[in-house]
């Protein structure tokens, strides 16, 4: 039977890291005499003993006066409810994976530490909790306590729930002094108490044991990071395999084998989260004429009604979360779920705060493990959670401060990439209010990089400002043309079209809808509606845009007699540089290089940088297929540095693999696989995936890895 020594001697040596026999070679003890003392087969060693023990585990003043008094022979009496208390509900059935989890938690407890099991709803921390508590009970003899806290159930109700199951009836006084009178009927004790969803750390602080022997479980959706007595022990979502193995032990391992694709849908569509690939697979086990498909394609469409169960579904799981929210910090909520993911700038705006406050609001719901801090000032919803945040319409005034500031970077990059753009004279001044101090396009570019995926989020969200859609559409276009994210740019402008009541706006954004998508049909359109319109800028424009698509000479030339009878140089230039495409394609290449000479000239006097970048690429690449590369090095050259100055990655990336082909026409092998790999990682960066499969091919002709 276990000694008050024994039980004492045994935490200390593990706590210490040592083995039996590696502590009775420290003390000078036999092995077989210190597996007695722990047993409690010996109870009160001679003091000399005890106190090479006390040496050899290098005990502190305080550990060493209670060490001594457990080996007296008059100890405290030993305490013990009438009876074990064994109040641990039943452990879970179909416990899988979490092995690292099981070993650490496992590990904790048998140290009788105190452990805080922390991850958002769903993930599974019950489930741990008693799948470790019944695996290790029989250390703790004299009971193991369980208590729901509900997140809500007061201390001092938990501390006379307990109490009783002790055997102590509680006498009522403060929580203190009733905290006190737990320890007390603790002391001497091996239990281990399992404290479910606790709210707070003031909530749960008072439950925990004073003594050496006992151990605590805490599992909590919040971050109880002032417990500094406590271990802490983070839940993340379940790898892809392990989520797949919890499907199978529901769905049965036949089933999820005979379609894995499917399969991997269901637990991706379902987060990895445990308890929605618990109730996707009680859904399978219960529908066993359903293909694994089936359910896929379910949960694709209505995630939370197909893992919805009343009392025990994702949306009740989740609300208990969201029920600790204060209103202020439950609209945040709701405003957060329009977007993938969060940044303190787009916060601030949305919860019109400064960027302190936006992210004390962000903090406290990543505390609840309603978000997760990913970077410094970033921040993610689980999809799960996303898609519950999104069943509440967001404010559209918060939409349309956030919309704002898009607005204002967008136009504020074209002020500084396009200053020459015959949509300045239509755009308002005004917009440009509230956007960064950007002196450059590359920083403005970066910017947006940055947000592009707020961008994206926000266009599809009901109860955005039409007007600030149109604005959006109309002032990207340098970014998106500077990027290659040209699907991005149809999908804004085809949200913008339907909401554009001025004509002269409609036209804008119906060209712009064919140049993201290289569709001559809505450029013919907005054609007409520039001359409808009588705007001849508008009407050379979308000639010059039609003139790309279409890679004509007749268009080209059309264009360039608009131009030049409306002098428009910077126009000009730009249908030069199209007609000389058109004249390559042709084989004429001797008009085709007096194309981009005339157009480098008209640009440069123009100062538009954005014009001379691309034809400079043009002539190089030009001389670079007739064999001339001192020629087509020093124009890429030129040209890659004006790209690079005007943030424009897509150019850059189109000078290197240029740049790398008349390397390997040099045969400096080298020098092109270094190029090409350059290329390859703005590329990639950027999510540029045409250029990227051309860039792996010239690397792998060349031998490069890439």
């Amino acid at each position: 039977m276990d000694s008050v020594l024994g039980i004492l001697l045994r935490h200390h040596r593990i706590a210490a890291g040592l083995t039996q026999e590696a502590l009775a070679e420290k003390a000078g003890l036999s092995g077989q005499a210190i597996g007695s003392l722990e047993r409690g087969d010996r109870r009160h060693p001679h003091r000399a003993t005890v106190l090479r023990l006390a040496d050899a585990l290098g005990l502190g003043a305080d550990e060493r006066a209670e060490f001594a008094a457990a080996a007296a022979r008059t100890p405290r009496p030993r305490r013990t409810p009438c009876a074990p208390v064994r109040q641990l509900p039943a452990a879970p059935v179909r416990f899988s994976g979490r092995e690292a989890e099981v070993a650490e938690l496992t590990g904790l407890v048998e140290r009788s530490g105190v452990v805080i099991v922390s991850g958002m709803a769903g993930v599974g921390k019950t489930s741990l909790a008693l799948h470790v508590a019944h695996r290790v009970g029989d250390l703790f003899p004299d009971g193991q306590l369980y208590l729901d806290l509900r997140a809500s159930l007061p201390p001092e109700d938990a501390l006379g729930q307990l109490l009783r199951a002790l055997g102590r009836p509680d006498h009522g006084g403060t929580l203190a002094e009733t905290a006190a009178r737990f320890r007390s009927a603790l002391a001497g004790l091996r239990v281990l108490l399992v404290f479910d969803d606790a709210a707070t750390a003031a909530q749960i602080q008072p439950l925990l044991p004073g003594t050496v022997g006992c151990a605590a479980v805490v599992t909590s959706r919040r971050a109880m990071d002032t417990l500094p007595q406590a271990h802490h022990l983070r839940l993340d979502l379940l790898p892809e395999r392990e989520a797949l193995d919890l499907l199978a032990a529901y769905a049965g391992p036949e089933r999820t084998g005979a379609d894995p694709s499917s399969a991997v849908q269901v637990v991706e569509q379902c987060g990895r989260l445990p308890l929605a690939v618990h109730l996707a697979g009680a859904r399978l086990a219960s529908r066993p004429a359903w293909p694994i498909a089936h359910l896929a394609r379910r949960l694709a469409v209505r995630r939370l009604d197909e893992l919805d169960r009343d009392d025990a579904g994702i949306r009740a799981s989740f609300a208990v979360s969201v029920d600790q929210l204060d209103p202020s910090d439950l609209s945040a909520f709701t405003l957060f779920g329009v977007f993938e993911d969060i940044s303190l700038p787009v916060a601030a705006r949305l919860l019109d705060v400064d960027g302190l406050a936006a992210e004390l609001v962000l903090e406290r719901l990543a505390d609840l493990h309603l978000m997760q801090a990913t970077t410094p000032g970033r921040y993610r919803m689980h999809d799960l959670v996303r898609t519950y945040a999104r069943e509440q319409p967001a404010d559209p005034e918060a939409l349309g401060r956030v919309a704002d500031l898009f607005v204002a970077v967008a136009w504020r990059s074209v002020a500084l990439a396009v200053p020459h753009s015959f949509r300045g004279t239509w755009a308002d001044p005004a917009w440009t209010a509230g956007a960064p101090d950007f002196t450059t396009a590359a920083a403005a570019f970066a910017w947006l990089d940055e947000h592009r995926s707020h961008l994206a989020d926000l266009c599809r969200t009901p109860g955005v400002p039409a007007q600030a859609l149109v604005r959006l559409a109309t002032g990207l276009f340098p970014y998106y043309l500077s990027r290659g994210h040209r699907a991005d740019w149809a999908e804004l402008c085809a949200l913008a079209l339907p909401a554009t009541s001025d004509p002269l706006a409609h036209a804008i954004v119906e060209m712009d809808l064919g140049v993201a998508l290289g569709d001559a049909g809505p450029l013919h359109r907005a054609l007409a509606s520039f001359r409808e319109l009588g705007d001849t800028n508008g009407v050379a424009v979308c000639l010059t845009n039609l003139s790309e698509v279409m890679d004509t000479v007749e268009t080209g030339e059309e264009s360039l007699a608009v131009a030049r009878e409306l002098g428009l140089k910077c126009v000009e230039a730009a249908v030069l540089e199209q007609l000389g495409s058109a004249y390559g394609k042709r084989g004429d290449h001797e008009r085709e290089l007096r194309c981009y000479l005339d157009s480098l000239r008209l640009s440069s006097q123009e100062s538009d940088e954005r014009v001379c970048a691309g034809v400079l690429h043009r002539i190089g690449a030009l001389h670079r297929r007739s064999g001339r590369t001192e020629d087509a090095a020093t124009a890429l050259a030129r040209s890659l540095h004006l790209f690079r100055e005007g943030g424009d990655a897509t150019g850059e990336v189109a000078c290197l693999e240029e740049l790398g082909l008349v390397h390997l026409l040099r045969r400096d092998r080298a020098a092109a696989v270094e190029t090409l790999r350059r290329g390859l990682g703005i590329a990639e960066r950027h999510g540029d995936l045409r250029r990227q499969a051309s860039l792996r091919q010239h690397l792998a002709k060349c031998g490069g890895s890439s």
